[in-house]
């Protein structure tokens, strides 16, 4: 089957059905998690990537050449930074903490009708919480050691490549593919360090450092000292070969079996070794072990929710499964005095274009397309649609899955929430959340009007009554 293209007009309340494969979502967890989320983890990470992009924004403006390195690295670290901003204010707007509490209450309540219920699920509640106070502290490690070693400093990915060589060193010389090995870490130095600037690589590791000691103790040595961490940063940048192309080259193409022990007395894989083992070693197993906990209790919570309350609407977290979900072609208005209308159309990119931002330049052809209104058959009242809003329950992983009509045919595909929506993966709001989706006009029009595709469109099912 093939889905029929929508040529059909758009109006406000037209029904919407996305089709697709959404990542993770986790509706239903205690308050007290919630709680710890809005109120302790997510800003914590927060703050650590505000402290990198600080960095890396101000040196993007201060050279085209290291705007060019970092663009991509930036708009990676800023995606989830802004994400996590929109889900604290969505959730703090809507109160919902306070909001779980009450759910809870019911939950409670509606279990002490009954000895049965009571048994299996009266406790629940107050055993998730619990659990949330006693264990919470180590998601909260692993989620900053996640943001400081993965995603912060990044002479760390080289760490990681090292450790694995000396790690494995035996097993590779074994079956013969230690040469090989580090012949593929020499070339892929080169695709590191041509986008890598140490000195902007110093400044994240600098003020991440000292944040990262200031929130996780990890031992008597890694305290929130300035002059400790200067020391650090002086060494690792000065001596270490994962932060120079030419040292880290050199100790590959040199490598060999007395490499293994040497490589701990350089500064930088030293540090990283100290603070990995104790990820793995302390971190990992503790914040999986609060973590399978948690999910086996989440399993009967949600069980007693389909039992006692079998006439509400329950549906299950996303998990990369094919779900759909359904709702309707809307606007919002997500704080007072701002409302956001349920369509966009070429008039608002030609208006980013006038503002002169390089992010938004176009070519010449689609402003005199604009110009001329050519939009042909792909106009709505004399306007080309770009985007519409709906209010389906949409997350990570629903990025270009379909969104189709009442009878089945393709409208256009899914690619984002609004900024607000973003705290659907707690607590959808039909009132605030919206899904947005690129028109299939649009899409057909930069086809065959813009791009003279035509052939392409013809082979399509366009649906017009």
């Amino acid at each position: 089957h093939f889905l029929p293209i929508s040529f059909k007009n758009r109006k406000v309340g037209d029904f919407t059905m996305v089709y697709g494969f959404p990542g993770e979502t986790e509706q239903h967890v205690a308050s007290g998690y919630l709680k710890f989320i809005v109120e302790k983890e997510r800003p914590a990470r927060i703050k650590m990537r505000e402290k990198s992009l600080s960095v890396i924004d101000a040196a993007m403006r201060s050279s085209d050449e290291i705007r060019i390195k970092y663009s991509a690295k930036q708009a990676s670290i800023a995606n989830a930074y802004k994400k996590w901003i929109g889900q604290v204010d969505g959730l703090k707007r809507l109160d919902g903490v306070s909001v779980k509490i009450g759910k809870e209450k019911e939950y409670n309540d509606m279990a002490a009708t009954n000895d049965k219920w009571n048994g299996a699920y009266g406790q629940l509640v107050n055993q998730m919480n619990k659990l949330v106070a006693e264990g919470s502290e180590w998601e909260f490690r692993y989620s900053m050691a996640i943001e400081y070693l993965y995603v912060g400093p990044e002479f760390y990915k080289l760490a990681r490549a090292i450790d694995d060589l000396t790690t494995n060193y035996a097993k590779y010389k074994e079956k013969g593919e230690l040469n090989a090995q580090i012949d593929k870490m020499i070339k892929g130095a080169d695709s590191f360090f041509k986008n890598y600037d140490a000195g902007v690589d110093q400044k994240i590791f600098d003020l991440l450092t000292m944040e990262y000691f200031t929130q996780v103790n990890v031992d008597a040595e890694s305290i929130a000292d300035v002059n400790y961490v200067n020391g650090l940063s002086k060494a690792i940048f000065a001596k270490s070969i994962l932060t120079n192309k030419e040292r880290y080259v050199a100790y590959l193409q040199k490598f060999k079996e007395k490499s293994v022990k040497a490589i701990a007395k350089d500064p930088g894989f030293k540090l990283y070794a100290k603070l990995t083992k104790d990820f793995k070693e302390n971190v990992l197993p503790k914040y999986q072990a609060f973590d399978d906990q948690m999910n086996a209790l989440l399993k009967v919570y949600v069980q007693g929710k389909y039992e006692m309350f079998p006439d509400a609407k329950h549906w299950a977290d996303a998990n990369s499964t094919l779900r759909i979900t359904y709702g309707q072609l809307e606007g919002s208005s997500p704080t007072d005095g701002m409302a956001y209308t349920e369509h966009t159309t070429l008039d608002g990119i030609i208006a980013k274009y006038n503002t002169g931002n390089p992010d938004f330049e176009l070519l010449p052809r689609m402003l005199e397309m604009h110009k001329n209104k050519d939009y042909g058959d792909y106009a709505q009242d004399g306007e080309l649609w770009v985007c519409f809003t709906g209010s389906n329950h949409t997350t990570g992983g629903n990025s270009g899955s379909p969104v189709i009509d009442a009878n089945g045919n393709l409208m256009g595909l899914n690619f984002d929430r609004t900024w607000e929506s973003t705290m659907s993966d707690y607590m959808f709001d039909p009132n605030r959340c919206r899904n947005v989706v690129v028109d299939i006009r649009y899409v057909m029009w930069v086809m065959d009007k813009y791009s003279g595709a035509k052939h392409l469109v013809d082979e399509m099912v366009l649906v017009k009554e």
